[in-house]
């Protein structure tokens, strides 16, 4: 079982990289994705917990225990960074055996054939690490962070710049270990479909500060802010002109489109979001009509692996989303009229 986090009021400047106030607890066993834009801190969030810097102020505990003033060696948590570096001419078994040495954890011979056998390294035990792909030294990096015994696994982009059989195998990996190791993750990503894939819950950061976090469902259903709608999908993004209070719905004016929407916006929520999975499109007009129905034309549509995404204009352009299968059957075209309708709760309000 993993260990408990706790991140308590932290701050950190480090070279124009900061975190402020940040306050954060991370579950035993549980699998933390952390998101946000390039300068958010999230590396240097990862490296601090590490033990790399010296925090400015507040505190790290684990377990409940205070371990801020801790070295490295003692934390019981491993860091696996963006690009790992091994000696080139070493082999595999040399990087690992070296691993397990430096362990003060458990029996080293046992260890290091247990997580061998789970990351399947065996066949590249005699090899030497450059002769290696990019996907099978991010597995050495994670099998070589494991034999230290974490309670706590620290996974900077693990996945970022490999290729796409790559990516799948070792984010299968990843869900493996989690899975039987029952660890507690922290896990930096820019990649939606990683990020949905893996995570228990998902915790947006800005500017070094928490913006939000939650489950996967809890995050996507109110997405917040605008970074945080658009690393989870939302493309339609709009600022709010007006704004009428009803009892059940709320009004928003958009570029003249009035939308009914079922949560009100807060002072500072000046735009809204709608997600394109939430929309639907019908030839006819539908025989009980309803909030946010609307006669529209196709003015653009694009295909992208297994999944479509028409824009329509109903007096603002509107993108929504369709399995490949339904869109041919569908058969849209440019300068074709249709219906669209969403429902109230499709409209989230968002800060930007």
């Amino acid at each position: 079982m993993g260990g408990r986090l706790s991140l308590r009021d932290i701050s950190k400047d480090f070279d124009g990289f900061k975190l402020t106030g940040l306050t954060l607890t991370v579950e035993p066993g549980e699998y933390l994705v952390l998101v946000g834009p390039t300068g958010a801190g999230k590396t240097l969030l990862l490296e601090t917990i590490q033990g790399f810097h010296g925090l400015d102020g507040g505190e790290i505990l684990l377990n409940e225990a205070d371990i801020t003033q801790l070295p490295q060696n003692q934390r019981r948590i491993a860091y696996v960074p963006q690009n790992p570096y091994f000696p080139p001419q070493n082999t595999v078994k040399e990087i690992l055996e070296f691993g397990a040495d430096r362990s003060s954890y458990g029996s080293e011979s046992k260890m290091l054939d247990g997580i061998t056998q789970m990351m399947r390294l065996n066949e590249y035990l005699d090899r030497q690490v450059v002769t290696l792909s990019g996907g099978e030294k991010r597995k050495l990096a994670l099998a070589r962070a494991l034999l230290q015994q974490p309670l706590i696994l620290l996974l900077d982009e693990p996945l970022n710049n490999l290729d796409t059989v790559s990516k799948h195998v070792l984010r299968e990996e990843l869900a493996t270990i989690h899975r039987y190791l029952d660890l507690t993750v922290v896990h930096v990503t820019h990649d939606q479909t990683e990020a949905l894939t893996l995570a228990d819950r998902i915790a947006v950061v800005r500017e070094g500060s928490l913006v939000t976090v939650g489950t996967v469902e809890q995050v996507y259903y109110d997405p917040v802010d605008e970074y945080a709608a658009r690393f989870l999908g939302y493309q339609n993004m709009y600022k709010v002109s007006e704004i009428e209070h009803g009892n059940a719905y709320s009004k928003v004016t958009i570029s003249g489109v009035t939308l009914r929407m079922s949560k009100t916006p807060s002072e500072n929520q000046t735009k809204i979001a709608i997600h394109g999975s939430e929309i639907i499109i019908q030839r006819k007009k539908p025989k009980k009509t309803g909030d946010n129905l609307f006669r529209s034309k196709v003015i653009r549509h694009v295909t992208t692996g297994p999944t479509a995404h028409i824009t329509v204009d109903i007096g603002v352009p509107l993108v929504l989303t369709m399995g490949r299968r339904l869109y041919k059957a569908t058969k849209l075209r440019v300068g074709k009229m249709f219906w669209v309708q969403f429902s109230p709760n499709a409209v989230k309000p968002i800060r930007t």
